[in-house]
């Protein structure tokens, strides 16, 4: 494909065809700007995402309106093997998705307006395409900012063994779906054993993924990813977009910390009051007036890394960790996304009390069962909660309105005494500030009693020590902390409450699992400001 010049326009549009080693075709739009220079810094995105393959004049005017392009950018825009305008087939983080981003590397400094800078553009997946490449950095790659995504996937997929969402399966679905489309109904898929569920939902086996979802533990298949390697490799500035509410917010904050020291003191991370994605739904049940980002957020902090002015990068700080303060709405700066060491210990006391001292001791107890999961979570935004004792299989404590604002920073723990009839079961904890009778989510975790105590004994009494992801939030002066404890959400694929894999279990049964207040605790990091 030729590239199109119109004397009108303020850019160039290239659409070509850039051939792999293995023969494929991949779609790849080159964009510049029409000015005296022939030579631009290059941002580099992959995406599975964009299927227009046009060059016509609402693509022009997309372009010229496009920040980067403003900025003095070209942009090199490639569609994903098997996805938009390109061939072969999409298999998400293959062998052949890294081989064709190196490849694609290469054919980047080939190209006759590179001047030596490449900056890498991402966010979930089309971050992820570009992670994996990172041994191909080399001296020209001057700067990437990547948003919500983590460079290691088991932190997506699963949370103390607890497996989220069935390790994204439908949107596996959708990726795929060019050469293996749907054939069965949710109802024949979603059965036990979940290890078949691509089986049955395509009619064959997709090993990629299902390798993602029987390897429940750390090992050495998440080691080989090679992702892992990024921190390791990445030695230019670097701009991380997280959410609170993201399910790759533990694992991005894990991937901060791992940064070496003098990459993070050039880098800059910031955490809002997001999902899957730094917009703001219309219909939320939560207003974030402050919780915005600029949408030129990129194109920014690539200006700030060529030009060395703060000015540039507004109220972001480098070196630091930037984030939201759900309640407060401001924002805030820490060294570490994981808070203070000082806490505030609220116990679970009685049927429905939360009490910093003088805890009564009770036994709660609820059934839970597997086939008739919890089906009222939201979990990729803040939401409001339903009532107290709305349901049998929840148990919720709360604490009295608080006489001053206080404000916490980092990871909750939870500490729970528990026990259960059956050889293994799931406890789920989810946070609320309860502002005007309505709780609205902060935080949750979840663990196995397996998981944390390797062995187990039915009705023996144990404990689970748990840690939510790191979060910011302030609960103001006659407002109310609540916990709700229960053994399922809809964040989580249901336990089946036996000592089996959950992906291989196919005979599930229902559990009487109790909680026992007095000693149970939930213990929040206070923020700095709070001191």
């Amino acid at each position: 494909m030729n590239e199109k010049v119109k004397s009108d326009r303020k850019v160039t549009i290239s659409n070509e065809i850039w051939i792999m080693k293995d023969g494929t075709g991949l779609f790849t739009r080159i964009i510049k700007p029409v000015t005296e220079n022939n030579k631009f810094p290059t941002v580099f995105m992959r995406t599975p995402y964009d299927n227009n393959v046009a060059a016509d004049d609402a693509v022009y005017t997309v372009y010229e309106n496009d920040a980067f392009i403003k900025r003095g950018f070209a942009v090199v825009l490639q569609h994903c093997r098997g996805r938009g305008g390109s061939d072969g087939k999409c298999v998400p983080y293959s062998d052949k998705e890294r081989s064709d981003g190196a490849e694609s590397f290469e054919k980047i400094r080939s190209l006759d307006h590179y001047d030596g800078e490449i900056y890498l553009y991402g966010g979930s997946y089309t971050a992820s395409v570009l992670m994996m490449i990172s041994d191909h950095y080399k001296n020209d790659v001057k700067g990437v900012c990547f948003a919500f995504q983590t460079e290691s996937m088991y932190h997506r997929n699963f949370f103390n063994g607890m497996n989220r969402s069935y390790s994204g399966f439908t949107w596996w679905l959708s990726m795929i779906s060019r050469h293996l489309p749907k054939i069965s109904s949710d109802e024949e898929i979603y059965v036990r054993p979940y290890k078949d569920i691509m089986r049955r939902a395509v009619g064959c086996d997709v090993k990629e993924f299902t390798d993602t979802l029987v390897n429940d533990r750390y090992n050495d298949f998440w080691r080989k990813d090679p992702r892992i390697a990024l921190t390791d490799n990445l030695n230019v500035p670097v701009l991380l977009i997280g959410g609170w509410y993201d399910y790759y917010c533990y694992g991005m904050c894990k991937m901060w910390e791992k940064l070496k020291e003098d990459v993070r003191e050039k880098s800059c991370f910031i955490m809002g009051p997001w999902g899957h994605g730094t917009h703001v739904p219309t219909d939320t049940d939560y207003v974030f007036p402050s919780g915005v980002i600029e949408e030129d957020i990129a194109p920014r902090w690539f200006d700030f890394i060529r030009n060395g002015e703060l000015s540039d990068f507004g109220k972001w700080k480098t070196g630091l960790f930037n984030y939201y303060s759900v309640g407060e709405d401001k924002w805030h700066t820490a060294a570490t996304p994981y808070g203070t060491a000082e806490t505030l210990k609220f116990f679970l006391s009685g049927k429905d009390k939360l009490t910093t001292q003088d805890p009564v001791r009770y036994e709660n107890g609820f059934v839970y069962d597997p086939e008739a999961p919890i089906k009222r979570d939201k979990y990729d935004y803040i939401f409001k909660a339903f009532k107290k004792g709305e349901y049998k299989d929840v148990l919720s404590f709360e604490s009295l309105p608080f006489g001053e604002d206080v404000s916490f920073f980092g990871a909750a723990e939870v500490y729970l005494e528990v026990a259960s009839d059956c050889d293994d079961t799931a406890f789920f904890a989810r946070l609320y500030m309860v502002e005007n009778g309505e709780a609205y989510n902060i935080a949750d975790a979840i663990s196995t009693i397996l998981y944390f105590n390797g062995q187990y004994l039915r009705n023996e009494r144990c404990e689970i020590k748990i840690y939510t992801q790191p979060v910011g939030f302030t609960i103001k002066k006659g407002c109310a902390l609540r916990i709700d404890v229960s053994s399922g959400s809809d964040c989580f694929v249901p336990h089946a409450n036996t000592a089996e894999h959950f992906a291989y279990e196919d005979k599930p049964r229902k559990a009487y699992n109790r909680v026992f207040s007095g000693n149970s605790y939930v213990s929040l990091p206070l923020s700095k400001k709070t001191k």
